[in-house]
């Protein structure tokens, strides 16, 4: 058997607006034919019909359209609430399309891409002369700069081939907001309900009914689902334009493993004040409804820390949410400090201890804190080291730059 069959067809969104549901595929993603056999061929209909589909990558969840249709580009930065001049990653199938869009890529660049692709690695590079000055952005824009990847997912690749176009897709959440990493995260409004549904599929609505993380049934013609996606955080940003790559945005693919593949140690700007060549630079992203601080320092000292800092929200009415990893967790039953809250209004979310487990649970973590409508989170950092930083990279724009550095 190739796999395991994920579920029927979950949900059709509004007779009225068109078709919009939910279309389940086969796993694992390796097999080119199980696909096939699932909603890619639709899919990819929709995307070159000028429709806009979500679906899975190895990274997170992407939503896509025909990135050389202006109307449909347009449709994404509507549905996603994204700022104009914030760039769309351009997703390929294969590796000859990307010589087709850049303008002479350095060798360097070349060395990346026979590593690395399909994978985790998106690369920024002058765009070829000729195609339209918006690619890659707002349609009434005008970039010198493209982001390419070609993602490893399977069911990504056959949905781009089926589409006979390139796929421009950033993640499939409304901007600033966590990205996606399963199906239920990609919510639409629920036109039955009395309000709004929040969160995933299915939960219950927020007292104040605020949808705002929540797509309308009009907003996306077509969801895929191919299971909870492998790596959890968004692909790594190279800025190859220049004789040494530029690390834009931290993922998978490390500063260290772009050096021994390249032999050129890179650069890491992850701001800009500017028109950002990259997703992720510019605006606020990926955070929880609740502030979020994150506390660094010995573990002892974070335990600490967060037991005083939560003993005081909870005086003062307010509901806590404690993100942090398992080591940590267990330190904290031995201390027995938070025994008497268990139930009451401190909710402590674990991600695990590896770094690859934690990155791929900390979008549905900060997710989950949503749902269980806290009023302040404090989540623990790991070391700033390898797939580390790109993890602590989405803590800090979570948090809005707050951290706390405690020691004895």
């Amino acid at each position: 058997m190739i796999g395991e069959i994920l579920g029927e067809l979950v949900w059709s969104a509004c007779e009225t607006v068109g078709e919009a549901f939910i279309e389940a595929i086969i796993t694992p993603d390796k097999e080119v034919r199980a696909a096939k056999k699932g909603g890619a061929k639709k899919a990819g209909k929709i995307i070159k019909d000028g429709g806009i589909v979500a679906f899975p990558t190895e990274t997170v969840y992407g939503l896509g359209a025909d990135a050389f249709n202006p109307e449909a580009v347009s449709r994404i930065y509507m549905a996603k609430g994204r700022p104009n001049d914030n760039p769309l990653i351009l997703h390929i199938a294969k590796k000859d399309k990307f010589f087709e869009l850049a303008q002479s890529p350095p060798e360097y660049a070349k060395k990346l891409i026979d590593v690395y692709w399909p994978g985790p690695l998106t690369l920024v590079v002058r765009k070829k002369l000729g195609l339209p000055s918006w690619l890659g952005s707002f349609p009434q824009n005008q970039t010198e700069t493209i982001g390419i990847r070609m993602p490893k997912n399977t069911i990504a690749r056959v949905i781009i081939e089926y589409s006979k176009t390139v796929v421009a897709a950033p993640s499939a959440n409304k901007a600033g907001k966590p990205s996606p990493t399963a199906v239920s995260h990609i919510s639409f409004e629920n036109k039955k309900a009395a309000t709004p549904l929040c969160g995933a599929w299915g939960s219950a609505p927020l007292s104040d009914g605020n949808c705002e993380s929540n797509f309308l049934a009009n907003e996306i013609d077509m969801i895929v689902d191919g299971g909870t996606t492998t790596i959890g955080l968004e692909s790594t940003v190279v800025d190859v334009t220049g004789d040494t790559p530029i690390i834009l945005r931290p993922g998978a693919v490390t500063a260290e493993m772009i050096e021994k593949t390249t032999g050129i140690a890179p650069i890491t700007q992850t701001d800009s004040a500017n028109t950002p060549k990259s997703p992720g630079m510019k605006y606020r992203h990926y955070a929880p409804n609740a502030p979020m601080t994150i506390i660094s320092g010995d573990r002892k000292d974070v335990v600490d820390y967060m037991y005083e800092k939560t003993l005081k929200n909870i005086a003062n009415g307010k509901k806590v949410g404690l993100l942090v990893t398992n080591s940590t967790k267990e330190l904290m039953k031995k201390a027995k400090l938070f025994e008497g809250f268990r139930g009451k209004n401190i909710k402590i979310i674990t991600f695990g201890d590896e770094f690859e487990i934690i990155a791929q649970k900390l979008f549905a973590s900060l997710r989950q804190f949503d749902t269980l409508e806290v009023s302040e989170i404090f989540a623990e950092a790991v070391p700033n080291t390898g797939l580390g930083e790109a993890i602590m990279n989405r803590m800090l724009k979570a948090a809005e730059g707050r951290v706390e550095v405690v020691t004895t």
